[in-house]
């Protein structure tokens, strides 16, 4: 009877093992797919990344950009009569606030405020 029931547990034991297996297979063959789709499109963005890099390097050639700013607007190369040296800027003073705020004109602002309401 001890060997019946020993034998019924391996049993059991190697057909729950069995089972097992074959579910895990199933799960790596799907993981297998999903990461052969990840690895196609990962593939597929590189190689629009490096079709869009092409394309930004067309787009922001420095002779192309001149002629189009050329031919769209009216701007003009810089020439050097167009500086000014710093010394050359007239200066205005700033006016400084007040250290205390005036509250008599204060109050005439808000009983201005008041009557115009």
């Amino acid at each position: 009877m001890k060997n019946f029931i020993f034998n019924l547990v391996l049993f059991c034991v190697a057909v729950g093992s069995g089972i097992g297996l074959f579910l895990m297979k199933y799960r790596v063959v799907a993981y297998e797919k999903e990461l052969a789709s990840i690895h196609r499109t990962i593939i597929s963005d590189r190689r629009e990344i490096h079709a869009l890099k092409a394309d930004w390097a067309v787009l922001t050639e420095p002779s192309r950009l001149r002629k189009l700013i050329q031919e769209k607007t009216e701007f003009k190369t810089i020439q050097g009569k167009q500086f000014i040296h710093l010394e050359d800027i007239e200066l205005k003073p700033v006016p400084v606030p007040p250290s205390k705020p005036d509250f008599e004109n204060m109050n005439v602002v808000v009983e201005e405020a008041h009557v115009v309401s």
